[in-house]
């Protein structure tokens, strides 16, 4: 979602690249949707690991900023960084929560997560747009 967000604000004046802490295979789809919504299209997007961007050879190190948003992706982070000089600055920003009961909380659950994601985009990288 942030991924998505950012490259459609920002554009590619910034290299980003989103990775979480657990090897996952797609993007949810509730998160497609959503970020559908404010057109961003996240339904090609392939997923990555931490362990897997640094098999490709993304060193975390090599970045300027990581922005974890969880506080797992945090101590992932903090690992990974042990030896860089790379600047992490959190946003732990909540999960959106599935209502196996009720669809339009769950829907209202991630669009909540993507407008705080958006508006803390927007806020910290004003000066790029």
């Amino acid at each position: 979602m942030a991924e998505g967000i950012f490259k459609s604000l920002i554009g590619r004046t910034i290299f980003v690249q989103s990775a979480g802490v657990f090897d996952t295979l797609e993007v949810d789809g509730f998160t497609v949707k959503v970020c559908d919504e404010i057109n961003v299209k996240l339904s090609k997007h392939r997923v990555r690991s931490l362990k897997e961007m640094e098999k490709e050879g993304g060193f975390i190190g090599s970045f300027d900023l990581i922005i974890p948003l969880t506080k797992e992706a945090s101590e992932e982070a903090f690992k990974y960084s042990t030896y860089s000089s790379v600047i992490i600055e959190e946003w732990v920003v909540d999960e959106p929560i599935k209502d196996e009961n009720d669809l339009n909380q769950t829907l209202y659950s991630y669009r909540m997560t993507r407008d705080i994601i958006f508006d803390k985009i927007r806020k910290r990288f004003h000066d790029y747009f």
